[in-house]
Protein backbone atom coordinates (compact mmCIF):
# COMPACT_ATOMS: atom_id res chain seq x y z
CA UNK A 1 0.00 0.00 0.00
CA UNK A 2 0.88 3.53 -0.89
CA UNK A 3 -1.03 6.37 -0.21
CA UNK A 4 -3.72 4.81 1.69
CA UNK A 5 -1.14 5.01 4.21
CA UNK A 6 -1.83 9.00 4.10
CA UNK A 7 -5.31 8.16 5.06
CA UNK A 8 -5.14 7.54 8.76
CA UNK A 9 -3.47 11.06 9.17
CA UNK A 10 -6.04 12.66 7.40
CA UNK A 11 -8.94 11.03 9.34
CA UNK A 12 -7.35 10.96 12.67
CA UNK A 13 -7.08 15.22 12.07
CA UNK A 14 -10.27 15.96 13.53
CA UNK A 15 -9.48 13.82 16.61
CA UNK A 16 -5.98 16.18 17.15
CA UNK A 17 -6.37 19.09 15.28
CA UNK A 18 -3.53 20.63 17.10
CA UNK A 19 -1.51 18.02 16.02
CA UNK A 20 0.33 19.24 12.32
CA UNK A 21 -1.30 17.49 9.70
CA UNK A 22 2.43 16.68 8.37
CA UNK A 23 3.03 14.89 11.02
CA UNK A 24 -0.28 12.52 11.12
CA UNK A 25 -0.04 11.54 7.90
CA UNK A 26 4.19 10.95 8.36
CA UNK A 27 2.54 8.79 11.19
CA UNK A 28 0.52 6.43 8.88
CA UNK A 29 3.14 5.92 6.38
CA UNK A 30 6.68 6.19 9.07
CA UNK A 31 7.21 1.95 9.59
CA UNK A 32 7.97 2.47 5.54
CA UNK A 33 9.82 5.21 6.31
CA UNK A 34 12.15 3.25 9.10
CA UNK A 35 12.72 0.07 7.16
CA UNK A 36 13.89 1.75 4.15
CA UNK A 37 16.36 3.59 6.43
CA UNK A 38 17.32 0.66 8.57
CA UNK A 39 17.98 -1.50 5.78
CA UNK A 40 20.80 1.13 4.51
CA UNK A 41 22.50 -0.50 7.52
CA UNK A 42 21.78 -4.11 6.93
CA UNK A 43 18.84 -4.47 9.63
CA UNK A 44 16.22 -5.32 7.66
CA UNK A 45 16.61 -6.28 3.74
CA UNK A 46 14.86 -5.14 0.29
CA UNK A 47 15.82 -6.98 -2.86
CA UNK A 48 13.92 -6.62 -6.34
CA UNK A 49 12.36 -10.25 -6.93
CA UNK A 50 12.43 -10.97 -11.00
CA UNK A 51 9.92 -13.71 -10.30
CA UNK A 52 7.37 -10.75 -8.85
CA UNK A 53 7.96 -8.52 -11.98
CA UNK A 54 5.18 -10.21 -13.85
CA UNK A 55 2.65 -10.39 -10.81
CA UNK A 56 2.13 -6.93 -10.01
CA UNK A 57 2.97 -4.17 -8.35
CA UNK A 58 5.99 -3.71 -5.76
CA UNK A 59 8.08 -6.34 -7.05
CA UNK A 60 10.12 -6.67 -3.75
CA UNK A 61 10.93 -9.37 -1.56
CA UNK A 62 11.80 -8.36 2.19
CA UNK A 63 12.52 -8.80 5.46
CA UNK A 64 11.34 -6.15 8.02
CA UNK A 65 10.50 -7.96 11.07
CA UNK A 66 11.32 -4.89 13.24
CA UNK A 67 9.76 -2.03 10.86
CA UNK A 68 6.92 -4.46 9.56
CA UNK A 69 5.09 -6.05 12.49
CA UNK A 70 2.36 -4.94 14.31
CA UNK A 71 4.46 -5.44 17.73
CA UNK A 72 6.98 -3.02 15.97
CA UNK A 73 4.51 -0.03 14.49
CA UNK A 74 3.09 0.34 17.72
CA UNK A 75 6.52 0.66 19.26
CA UNK A 76 7.86 2.81 16.47
CA UNK A 77 4.00 5.17 17.14
CA UNK A 78 4.79 5.40 20.42
CA UNK A 79 8.20 6.65 19.96
CA UNK A 80 7.00 9.25 17.15
CA UNK A 81 4.41 10.29 19.89
CA UNK A 82 7.07 10.82 22.76
CA UNK A 83 8.99 12.97 20.59
CA UNK A 84 6.32 15.36 18.85
CA UNK A 85 5.43 15.64 23.09
CA UNK A 86 9.53 16.31 23.80
CA UNK A 87 9.87 18.63 21.06
CA UNK A 88 6.55 20.45 20.39
CA UNK A 89 6.22 24.24 21.51
CA UNK A 90 2.24 23.80 22.41
CA UNK A 91 0.51 21.27 24.73
CA UNK A 92 0.19 18.26 23.36
CA UNK A 93 -2.38 15.65 25.08
CA UNK A 94 -2.85 12.54 26.12
CA UNK A 95 -5.36 12.20 23.38
CA UNK A 96 -2.71 13.67 20.95
CA UNK A 97 -0.15 10.96 21.73
CA UNK A 98 -2.74 8.31 20.92
CA UNK A 99 -4.22 9.46 17.79
CA UNK A 100 -0.16 9.87 16.69
CA UNK A 101 0.14 6.16 17.82
CA UNK A 102 -3.63 4.58 15.97
CA UNK A 103 -2.12 6.63 12.88
CA UNK A 104 0.86 4.32 12.77
CA UNK A 105 -0.37 0.85 14.02
CA UNK A 106 -2.89 1.05 11.23
CA UNK A 107 -0.09 0.69 8.74
CA UNK A 108 -0.26 -2.92 9.80
CA UNK A 109 -4.45 -3.22 9.22
CA UNK A 110 -3.78 -1.80 5.74
CA UNK A 111 -0.46 -3.70 4.73
CA UNK A 112 -1.94 -6.97 5.70
CA UNK A 113 -4.63 -7.23 2.39
CA UNK A 114 -1.94 -5.90 -0.47
CA UNK A 115 1.08 -8.19 1.12
CA UNK A 116 2.26 -11.42 0.16
CA UNK A 117 2.53 -12.68 3.51
CA UNK A 118 5.40 -10.96 4.79
CA UNK A 119 4.30 -8.73 7.83
CA UNK A 120 4.13 -10.42 11.42
CA UNK A 121 2.34 -9.78 14.85
CA UNK A 122 5.91 -9.76 16.82
CA UNK A 123 9.14 -9.60 14.95
CA UNK A 124 10.34 -12.96 15.49
CA UNK A 125 6.65 -14.54 15.29
CA UNK A 126 7.22 -17.25 12.35
CA UNK A 127 3.47 -17.07 10.88
CA UNK A 128 3.15 -14.63 8.03
CA UNK A 129 0.33 -12.26 7.17
CA UNK A 130 -0.83 -10.95 3.79
CA UNK A 131 -3.58 -11.60 1.19
CA UNK A 132 -1.62 -10.66 -1.47
CA UNK A 133 -3.73 -8.03 -3.29
CA UNK A 134 -0.18 -6.79 -4.98
CA UNK A 135 -0.11 -9.62 -7.45
CA UNK A 136 -3.65 -7.02 -8.84
CA UNK A 137 -2.27 -3.68 -9.53
CA UNK A 138 -5.64 -1.98 -10.96
CA UNK A 139 -7.29 -3.30 -7.86
CA UNK A 140 -4.78 -1.78 -5.39
CA UNK A 141 -4.86 1.15 -7.49
CA UNK A 142 -8.64 1.54 -7.18
CA UNK A 143 -8.57 1.23 -3.81
CA UNK A 144 -5.88 3.32 -2.87
CA UNK A 145 -6.79 5.86 -4.55
CA UNK A 146 -10.90 5.66 -3.17
CA UNK A 147 -9.45 4.97 0.37
CA UNK A 148 -7.11 8.30 -0.05
CA UNK A 149 -9.60 10.71 -1.35
CA UNK A 150 -12.31 9.34 1.16
CA UNK A 151 -10.36 9.93 4.18
CA UNK A 152 -9.42 13.42 2.35
CA UNK A 153 -12.94 13.99 2.79
CA UNK A 154 -13.42 13.62 6.21
CA UNK A 155 -10.38 15.72 6.64
CA UNK A 156 -11.93 18.36 4.59
CA UNK A 157 -15.72 17.91 6.46
CA UNK A 158 -15.00 17.61 9.85
CA UNK A 159 -11.57 19.40 10.50
CA UNK A 160 -11.73 22.98 11.61
CA UNK A 161 -10.99 25.92 9.70
CA UNK A 162 -8.18 26.51 11.00
CA UNK A 163 -6.58 22.50 10.22
CA UNK A 164 -7.52 23.62 6.35
CA UNK A 165 -6.02 27.24 6.22
CA UNK A 166 -3.65 26.06 3.54
CA UNK A 167 -6.12 25.26 0.74
CA UNK A 168 -9.06 27.51 1.84
CA UNK A 169 -6.69 30.76 1.23
CA UNK A 170 -5.22 28.84 -1.73
CA UNK A 171 -7.60 27.69 -3.72
CA UNK A 172 -6.07 25.33 -6.06
CA UNK A 173 -3.81 23.59 -3.52
CA UNK A 174 -6.28 20.75 -2.94
CA UNK A 175 -6.35 19.87 -7.00
CA UNK A 176 -2.63 20.18 -6.91
CA UNK A 177 -2.23 17.76 -4.14
CA UNK A 178 -4.75 15.48 -5.27
CA UNK A 179 -3.23 14.73 -8.44
CA UNK A 180 0.64 14.42 -7.15
CA UNK A 181 -1.31 11.54 -5.00
CA UNK A 182 -2.87 9.98 -7.36
CA UNK A 183 0.01 10.31 -10.33
CA UNK A 184 1.91 8.76 -7.11
CA UNK A 185 -0.32 6.25 -6.56
CA UNK A 186 -0.57 4.86 -10.30
CA UNK A 187 3.36 4.90 -10.67
CA UNK A 188 3.73 3.17 -7.35
CA UNK A 189 1.33 0.38 -9.18
CA UNK A 190 2.15 0.32 -12.88
CA UNK A 191 5.75 1.71 -13.80
CA UNK A 192 8.24 -0.82 -13.73
CA UNK A 193 11.34 -0.33 -10.74
CA UNK A 194 13.84 2.25 -12.49
CA UNK A 195 16.67 0.06 -11.67
CA UNK A 196 18.25 -2.81 -10.05
CA UNK A 197 19.63 -1.04 -7.66
CA UNK A 198 17.58 -1.15 -4.42
CA UNK A 199 19.58 -0.17 -1.63
CA UNK A 200 21.22 3.26 -2.84
CA UNK A 201 18.67 3.98 -5.10
CA UNK A 202 15.07 2.22 -4.81
CA UNK A 203 15.30 3.01 -1.11
CA UNK A 204 16.10 6.67 -1.19
CA UNK A 205 13.89 7.42 -3.95
CA UNK A 206 11.09 5.47 -1.50
CA UNK A 207 11.73 7.09 1.47
CA UNK A 208 11.96 10.98 -0.41
CA UNK A 209 8.77 10.25 -1.10
CA UNK A 210 7.50 9.71 2.26
CA UNK A 211 8.77 12.93 3.47
CA UNK A 212 7.77 15.12 0.46
CA UNK A 213 4.02 13.44 0.48
CA UNK A 214 3.81 14.35 4.62
CA UNK A 215 5.15 17.90 3.66
CA UNK A 216 2.91 18.63 0.92
CA UNK A 217 -0.13 17.24 2.79
CA UNK A 218 0.51 19.73 5.69
CA UNK A 219 0.21 22.64 3.10
CA UNK A 220 -3.25 21.76 3.02
CA UNK A 221 -3.31 23.15 6.37
CA UNK A 222 -0.09 25.78 6.37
Amino acid sequence: MWVGHYASGLIAKPFAPTVPLWLLALAGAVPDAIFFILQFFGIESFNLDPKLIPRGCFPYSNDYPYSHSLAGMAVTGAALAALWKAKATTSVTLKDQLVIIAATASHFLLEWPVHRKDVKITPHDSYQLGAGLFDHPVVVFVMETVLFLFALWVYATYSPPSARAGYLKNKNRLWGVIAVMICQQAQFCFSAAPTTETRWVHAPLFLGMILGSSWLLGKLEQ
